[in-house]
């Protein structure tokens, strides 16, 4: 009897942890994060990456046949690899001779059934080739009238990973409604984007930029309206939310001289200039004013660690599957730590 009470009991506290691993399992959210070609992106990989459990290479681009191209970041892949990350590679229609998103080359690899069909069997050879987890589908300035033909797109390309037991990823840009006049968010359908994909990434980032006027760059309101809306049409459970990892800067007399700062950028320059940052409630956002040396005034919003980890927490709230950040290559520990405070 007591062997057996004694087995009963181990089974128990077997059954018990195998519940408590699993349980965890599932609870455990996707932090994701977008790496580049730049060295500085490995250098972050290598000594943040036990921040993450997933790593994004945004390196590939293709061209109007449905050609892949772009290099494959070797170290990159190699290092995620090694520190068994899941590992996606991102295909977007980045026009490097426009230095833009490019909405034609979108909608010919779209309309085209040779390019289309040539497009999905180079995602499933690069696929296999480097054993990436899934492809992530980053496709931005697709054309408003186009909404169906992008989501009949995602269906097929999904449709033919899934075959390889390769996921899908799609990024859309974050939006609170579906706005028939908003050219830039109306083509993507987040319903239909949502049954095809594996997980949709949210870009929860660029609520204001340096082509627009002066704001914050993810709003607290903004952000929860946008997951709202994204938990109503999607299961939660394929939701990813996007965190930026950069701010910008406002030359406030001359905007052509507005940029982007990446967050170590925004730390060097608030030191510089020695300012002193608001906390805007509105947004839950920072910024400062400063003067420079040609006498510009300038703004400059973005994020820090308490703002960060409050954006980040809205990943429990809405019961997502997790996190992105990009990108990385220009941030602190102190950034990443902010990210797990938020979603532990």
């Amino acid at each position: 009897m007591r062997k057996i009470y004694l087995l009963c009991s181990v089974f128990a506290v077997c059954l018990t942890m195998l519940t408590y691993t699993e349980t965890e399992a599932k609870a455990a959210k996707i932090v994701l994060g977008y790496t580049t070609g730049e060295a500085a992106s490995y250098q972050s990989l290598t000594a943040y990456h036990h921040y993450i459990n997933a790593a994004a290479l945004d390196t590939y681009a293709f061209n109007q046949k449905g050609d892949i191209i772009g290099d494959t970041p070797k170290k990159q892949l190699s290092f995620a690899k090694k520190k068994r990350l899941k590992t996606w590679a991102v295909i977007s229609n980045y026009n490097e001779s426009i230095h833009d998103f490019d909405g034609n080359l979108a909608s010919t690899v779209m309309s085209d059934k040779t390019a289309r069909q040539h497009f999905t069997e180079q995602l499933i050879t690069l696929a296999k080739k480097q054993s990436f987890t899934g492809i992530n589908i980053d496709f931005e300035a697709v054309k408003p009238n186009e909404r169906a033909k992008y989501s009949s797109f995602i269906r097929h390309v999904a449709a033919a990973l899934k075959k390889h037991k390769i996921k899908t990823m799609v990024s859309v840009p974050a939006k609170s409604v579906d706005d028939r006049k908003d050219g830039w968010s109306w083509p993507y359908d987040y319903a239909e984007i949502g049954k095809s994909a594996d997980y949709v990434q949210v870009m929860t980032y660029d609520e204001h930029g340096i082509w627009s006027e002066p704001g914050s760059v993810a709003g607290m309101n903004w952000v929860k309206s946008s997951l709202a809306y994204a938990v109503k049409t999607i299961k939660a459970e394929k939701v990813i939310m996007g965190i930026p990892s950069y701010g910008n800067d406002w030359d406030l007399t001359s905007r052509k001289n507005s940029k982007l700062k990446q967050w170590n950028d925004v730390k060097a320059l608030k030191k510089k200039v020695k300012a002193k940052p608001v906390y805007d409630k509105r947004s839950g956002s920072m910024r400062f004013s400063y003067t420079d040396q040609h006498k510009h005034r300038h703004v400059v919003w973005y994020e820090d660690e308490k703002t960060i980890a409050a954006k980040s927490r809205l990943a429990m709230r809405y019961k997502i599957a997790g996190v992105s950040v990009y990108s990385m290559g220009h941030e602190s520990a102190s950034f990443w730590q902010a990210v797990r405070k938020g979603i532990k």
